[in-house]
Parts: structure tokens; C-alpha cells; sequence
């Protein structure tokens, strides 16, 4: 209908519309823009050629949709202006709902995680005013999709809009939106099993509803969700059934998360020259800079499949992008809860602040109204004034505690306790600055705990996690109050022994090692499970007191040990150090 109107302007220039027609259009425009972004620009389009014509509402309306294409391109610094203004001026809620939904996904896009969140909070409180079904479906979904990225445990949250939008958006769009959001919330806390009837239930309600590109969401998490329950060639064949439909949409996110969970198939089923191709592939797709979550797996898979061919420079090149791109990853999911707990405690000083003023005036109200009984009401003053003076020092020792809390956190892995690798790194660089000064000696050990993966299969991932803690405790308990542990990721923990010879540092790994292989961890179900672990180890003396250049040497160590049978100490030496690039 679209392209018919464009070629009757060629012919006899713009004609006029009419404001029914110019709503269906703008209805047009919301539904192509989730779904087919080709004609979603056609519409625009026709739209441009007669703006004029469009009452106030409309243009603001117009103005939101190409605000929309702007970001949706990556062009946030013309889009921000737009969508502030519509807030702002606009008048209309369901588009200032609208604007905050597409702001939100800017900011958050951009990294200003604390105006994200302070948004998400305002767009929160201002939902339940609105009754428009694409208002409230937009507003909805940014906030559930950032709740989910929040690595501060708010998938419940999340699952629980998820549900609400269920219940006030029965039309088959909104339904398909919020089974897709439930499903994927439930499978981001690690409550969904690729073969769970959701996935498919949740697919088949948005092909139903004409949202294929929310179905081919679906269907590459289903993928890898196979991947990571050990149904490598199950995730094959189903990727290579989806492909053409994925390859159809165009759209670079799912273009590279298709090759990417190829190739962690392939590396799972053992076929390294297949997993490097899709990687590459992979990268090929977004770029080296990009950031995207598959640049990351892409790196990964080509450090292992490198490995696994025994290539050590080329798996020690991928190994630092895959490194540095953990890193990046682990300082934004930082970023992210720094910024969640910013605005929270913000939201909380507010709530607060308000309560105070509220008392403050019931107090002054007293006072006046008891004016004319001197001694009681001086009395009651002095009473309530020492109750404020007592809330005021309550309230601000929940806040020092609270920071203390968030410092800890700041520096410590929720689940082992242990550091968290960003501190480890920083402490352990301190550390060896201060033994090279002194001229003293350290080890660094990498421990990886022996099929882990089996843990979990066997048991459930909640078994895997108190394997993990008990680990981590174990290994503790062997270690002295000037050693430092850290969990780089993972089943995989660094150990730092300061003042350490080689000989000291074998025997300390040999202690931790035998202290997990003969420790039993005693599962909740009341299950006795028993673990191992490889550990490979570097010292300074015929290494470095570059902590980069002894996590190198290590890991080397470690990927002998588990070469060699695993439950066993491998120690760095001079001749595998020469071997790698410099």
C-alpha cells in the first residue's frame, strides 16, 4: 500500500491525506518497526512527504518514530534531543512513555547506566496512568530486558513484569512480547532447560503473531542453552534448520550469534577446524571492536580450538583478546550493579527525605496546636525532637552499613567469597610490586577444579554452586592470612603465595590439591560428592613479577596438568617458557 502512494506522488506530487489515513499509517510504522525495519523506513517515507498535514499529536508521534530509526542506526547523539523533547513538550503520556522506553535503551546502549536506571525508575512510576497497549508494551519490555542484564539477582523481578504484562496486554503482540520476556528471564536466572515446552510454546505465539524476529530470539537462546546442557550435535542440526531464516532478517545481532553457537558446538563435539571457522566467521560479522556478547565467545572458541591443534602462539594471541574482552565484560557488568545500587540508594535517601519532612510537619503542627499549654507541649517538643535527632542517627547508620556492604561486594565474589577478579588482579599486582622492592619471592597458582561440568550435570547447578563455595573454603583453610585468593571465573580460582619459593610453593600447591581430592562435599540432598583439581604454577624466581606474564606461565602449567590425567600439580619450566612468543 505503501510503495502504490509513493508511486502516485511520482506522478502527480504529494496528494493529500487525510487523519485517518495518516493514523493508519503511524499504526503501520509502530507495528513494521519490530518487525520489518525495510518497511518500516518505506512508511517513514510517505509519512516525510506529508508531515504538514499531520495534526499536533501526529507530528509528535512522527517525531518518536524517526527518533527510533536514528538510534536504531547508532546516530544516539541526534536521537537523545528528540526524545527529550517529546517528554518534555509533548503533552501526550503514552508518547512520553514511549520516548522514556527508547531513551532508556539509549542510555543503557551508551553506557550512562545511573540515567538508565533513574529513568526506568520515573517510567516505573508513571506506567499505571497509562492504558496504551504499545505504551505500556515498550515501557515494559526496556525495563524487564535491563532488569535481566542487572547483575544484582533481579531476574525475579523481571519474571514477575513479565507476568503482569501478560495480564494487561491480551492482544497477540503483547502476548507474544511477554511470553518471549518471561521465557528468556527464566532462562537467565537458570530455571529453563532447552527441551522446557516454553520455548517452543513461547515461538509458536509470536510466529502466530507475526513477530518472527522475537521467535528467532527464542530459537538461537534455545540453541545455546543446548550447547551448555552438553547437546552439541542436537544444537547443530537445529542451527542449521533455523539458518536461512536467520541469515533473512538482517540484522547483525542474530547474524553473528548464529556462527558463534556453531562454533561452540563444534568445539564441544571435539572438531577444532570447524569451531575456528564459525568464529571467524563470527567476528567477520560484527567487527573486531564490537560489543556485542559473540565477540567474546568468538574469542574464546579460537583461543580452545587453537589449543586443542597445538598452536601456542596463536592460542596465546586469542587468549589475550578473549582475556581482555572478560574483562571489559566483568568491569561493565560492574559498571551496571554500581549504578543500580547508586539509583537505589538515591530512591531510598528520597523516600526517606520525604518521611522526614512529613514528620517535621506533624511536629510543627503539634507545636502550634499546644501553644497555649507551655509546660506539656515544651515536653512533647523535646520528646519528638529526640525521636527525629534518633531517626536521623538510624537512618544514617543503615546507610554506612549499607556501603559497607556494597564496598564488600564491590571486592568479593557473592557466590565463593573469595576475591573477585578484579581485586585479586589489583591486590596481587600490589603484592608483587611490594616483594620485588624487598627482593622477595611469590608463586601464583591457577586452580581448575576437574570435571565440573559433571557436578552440575549430575546434580543441578545449585549442587555445582556449594561445590564451589566448599571449594573455595577448603582451599582457604590451607592457605595463610598474607596469601590471596580470587575466582577469575568460573570453576577456576588464583591463588597468590607471597614469600614463597619454588620447593614451598609445590608443597603448598601438593596441600591444597590433596585437601580437595580428600575432602567429601556433603550436598544438601545429603549426597557425598568428591572433587579433584589441576593446578598449574608459577614462581617469580624463573618467571616474572609481572602478574600477566605469571598468569601466562601458569595457565600453561595448568592446561599440562589436565593434560596429563588432571588431580595433579604441573609447575612452570624454563623450556615450556621458551617455547611461547615473547
Amino acid at each position: 500500500m505503501a510503495a502504490l502512494l509513493l508511486c502516485m506522488d511520482a506522478k502527480s506530487g504529494t496528494a493529500s491525506v487525510d487523519n485517518a489515513q495518516a493514523e493508519a499509517w503511524l499504526t503501520q510504522a509502530d507495528d513494521a518497526w519490530s518487525n520489518n525495519i525495510s518497511r518500516f523506513r518505506v512508511i517513514l517515507a510517505q509519512l516525510q512527504q506529508h508531515e504538514d498535514q499531520l495534526t499536533s499529536t501526529q507530528r509528535w508521534h512522527f517525531r518518536l518514530l524517526n527518533a527510533q530509526l536514528l538510534a536504531d542506526k547508532g546516530d544516539y547523539a541526534k536521537a537523545e534531543p528528540i526524545l527529550h523533547d517529546i517528554i518534555d513538550h509533548s503533552g501526550d503520556l503514552p508518547l512520553s512513555i514511549r520516548a522514556m522506553a527508547a531513551l532508556i535503551r539509549d542510555k543503557f546502549l551508551n553506557r550512562d547506566y545511573v540515567s538508565a536506571y533513574a529513568l526506568a525508575n520515573t517510567l516505573m512510576a508513571e506506567l499505571p496512568r497509562v492504558d496504551n497497549p504499545q505504551a505500556r508494551l515498550e515501557g515494559m519490555e526496556e525495563v524487564i530486558l535491563m532488569l535481566d542484564q542487572t547483575p544484582v539477582g533481579q531476574h525475579d523481578l523481571a519474571l514477575e513484569y513479565a507476568r503482569q504484562m501478560k495480564a494487561l496486554l491480551p492482544s497477540a503482540k503483547g502476548q507474544c512480547y511477554a511470553n518471549a520476556l518471561e521465557t528468556q528471564s527464566m532462562l537467565y536466572a537458570g530455571n529453563l532447560a532447552s527441551t522446557s515446552p516454553a520455548f517452543q510454546a513461547a515461538i509458536d505465539r509470536c510466529l502466530a503473531a507475526g513477530e518472527s524476529l522475537q521467535a528467532d530470539a527464542l530459537r538461537l537462546d534455545q540453541a545455546y542453552q543446548m550447547v551448555d546442557e552438553g547437546h552439541a550435535d542436537q544444537a547443530i542440526a537445529f542451527l542449521h534448520s533455523i539458518a536461512p531464516e536467520i541469515e533473512g532478517t538482517d540484522y547483525t545481532p542474530y547474524l553473528a550469534s548464529l556462527p558463534v553457537t556453531q562454533a561452540r558446538a563444534y568445539l564441544r563435539l571435539g572438531d577444532a577446524v570447524r569451531a575456528r571457522k564459525f568464529a571467524l566467521d563470527s567476528i567477520a560479522i560484527t567487527g573486531p571492536n564490537s560489543p556485542l556478547w559473540t565477540l567474546q565467545d568468538a574469542y574464546e572458541v579460537l583461543y580452545q580450538a587453537e589449543k586443542k591443534q597445538g598452536h601456542d602462539a596463536a592460542a596465546l594471541a586469542y587468549y589475550e583478546k578473549y582475556a581482555a574482552q572478560k574483562t571489559a565484560a566483568m568491569d561493565n557488568a560492574k559498571a551496571i550493579a554500581l549504578a543500580y545500587q547508586t539509583v537505589r540508594q538515591q530512591v531510598l535517601a528520597a523516600k526517606m527525605k520525604a518521611e522526614t519532612l512529613g514528620k517535621e510537619n506533624k511536629i510543627l503542627q503539634l507545636s502550634q496546636a499546644l501553644a497555649s499549654q507551655a509546660q506539656k507541649s515544651s515536653r512533647l517538643f523535646n520528646a519528638l525532637l529526640l525521636a527525629v535527632i534518633a531517626f536521623f542517627v538510624l537512618a544514617m547508620l543503615w546507610l554506612w552499613r549499607s556501603w559497607r556492604r556494597f564496598r564488600w561486594m564491590a571486592r568479593h565474589d557473592g557466590l565463593t567469597r573469595a576475591y573477585n577478579r578484579e581485586h585479586f588482579f589489583a591486590e596481587a599486582r600490589r603484592a608483587l610490586r611490594q616483594l620485588h622492592k624487598a627482593g622477595g619471592d611469590a608463586c601464583l597458582i591457577v586452580l581448575d577444579l576437574d570435571h565440573f561440568k559433571r557436578v552440575n550435570d549430575t546434580h543441578g547447578h545449585a549442587a555445582g554452586d556449594q561445590v564451589l563455595r566448599s571449594a573455595a573454603m577448603i582451599v582457604a583453610r590451607e592457605l595463610r592470612p598474607t596469601d590471596l585468593l580470587g575466582r577469575l571465573g568460573g570453576e577456576e580460582f588464583g591463588i597468590l603465595i607471597s614469600g614463597c619459593l619454588r620447593d614451598q610453593g609445590l608443597e603448598a600447591a601438593n596441600r591444597i590439591r590433596n585437601a580437595l581430592a580428600t575432602t567429601p562435599v556433603m550436598l544438601d540432598s545429603q549426597v557425598a560428592v568428591m572433587v579433584s583439581a589441576s593446578l598449574g604454577m608459577a614462581c617469580t624466581a624463573n618467571s616474572s613479577f609481572t602478574l600477566r606474564q605469571l598468569l601466562i606461565d601458569a595457565d600453561a602449567a595448568l592446561y599440562r596438568a589436565k593434560e596429563s590425567g588432571r588431580n595433579q600439580v604441573s609447575i612452570d619450566t624454563s623450556e615450556m617458557k621458551s617455547a611461547l612468543p615473547s
